[in-house]
Formats: C-alpha cells, sequence, structure tokens
C-alpha cells in the first residue's frame, strides 16, 4: 500500500499563503525566463528577443529549435591573410538530405572576413541570409553565436538561429548554417 500523507501538510505546502524559500524557486523560474542560462549558469543569458521567443523552453526542445541539423552545413572554415586587409576562406559544405547520401564539397572564397564568407558561401548556394541582430561570446572553451536571421524575398522569414564551434568563426558559420535551415527548410 501507499505511505498516507496528512491532509494538513498536503494543504500547507500547496497554499498561497505559504512562501516557498529562494532556493525551492530559483531553478523553475529561472528554467522558465531562459533555457540558456538555467543550462549553462547565470553569467550566460540569452539575447532579448531570443528569451522572450523561448521562454519556458526545456534545453532540448530550445537546442532543437533554434540549432537544427542543416540540410546545407558550412563546417573546416580555414583562412589565409591576404593584401588589403582580405581573406581567402576554404570551407567544406555538406548537403544533406533524407533520400541521399551526405555530399561534401570543397569551397574557396575571398572576403572581409568569416561571417562575409560564410553568408556569400550560403548565397552562391542558393540560400541569401541577411544578418538583422548578431550576438556572440564565449563559453567555456568554446563559443557560442546567437543571430537573428532574415531573407526579404523569401516569404520575409525570419528566425532566431544558435551555433556552436570551438572559435568564434566555428561558432559563426553553425549558427548561419542554422539559421538558413530555418528560413529555407
Amino acid at each position: 500500500m501507499f505511505p498516507q500523507t496528512s491532509p494538513r501538510s498536503t494543504v500547507t505546502y500547496f497554499t498561497s499563503t505559504s512562501t516557498p524559500s529562494p532556493e525551492q524557486n530559483a531553478q523553475p523560474r529561472l528554467f522558465a525566463e531562459d533555457p540558456f542560462r538555467a543550462r549553462f549558469g547565470a553569467d550566460h543569458r540569452l539575447p532579448r528577443g531570443l528569451r522572450e521567443e523561448a521562454r519556458g523552453m526545456e534545453w532540448s526542445l530550445f537546442a532543437a529549435t533554434y540549432a537544427p541539423m542543416p540540410e546545407l552545413r558550412i563546417s573546416r572554415l580555414e583562412s589565409a591573410r591576404m593584401r588589403g586587409g582580405e581573406y581567402r576562406f576554404t570551407a567544406e559544405l555538406t548537403r544533406t538530405s533524407k533520400t541521399a547520401q551526405p555530399h561534401a564539397e570543397t569551397r574557396e572564397i575571398t572576403a572581409a572576413g568569416p561571417v562575409s564568407a560564410c553568408t556569400h558561401l550560403l548565397a552562391d548556394a542558393g540560400r541569401h541570409v541577411e544578418i538583422l541582430s548578431f550576438h556572440q561570446s564565449e563559453l567555456y572553451e568554446a563559443t557560442v553565436t546567437f543571430l537573428h536571421v532574415g531573407h526579404q524575398t523569401h516569404h520575409r522569414r525570419r528566425a532566431w538561429a544558435m551555433g556552436f564551434g570551438a572559435s568564434p568563426e566555428a561558432s559563426a558559420a553553425a549558427a548561419l548554417s542554422s539559421g538558413a535551415q530555418l528560413i529555407y527548410g
């Protein structure tokens, strides 16, 4: 049989007149406000617009929503400095689909920086992505990038995206790849 509980203790615990201790309230409230902060600690917060949109999400749902597995992924982004402040970037673009084996190709592009290189590589592949808001920070020994992206001619879609990487460049490439997936599907 199940142990009996006293009705008084149940009523006392659930009444609105009892005030929970800060320890009882801290995790649920934190979780409801910012899933990234709940996962990685008080020093890490989502950008305001994303925080409002993701309020109440569990981490697994948050990660699946804002960092989906892209059909076109930019990885292994490397650069070599050239004259005039430009860089030659080499990147691997991997296309995946449900009906075919993944296909990877190496591409080169000259650009002023890694974000510019990634947006041009995506545009060359037919996935034009405009960055509306850019947030990047260190997260332990890695980097996380949050982007609010959109494209005016593709149904005026806008989306928040997240990317993790070992470097700021890899993190931005992952976030842009996720953002393109969220816009183009």
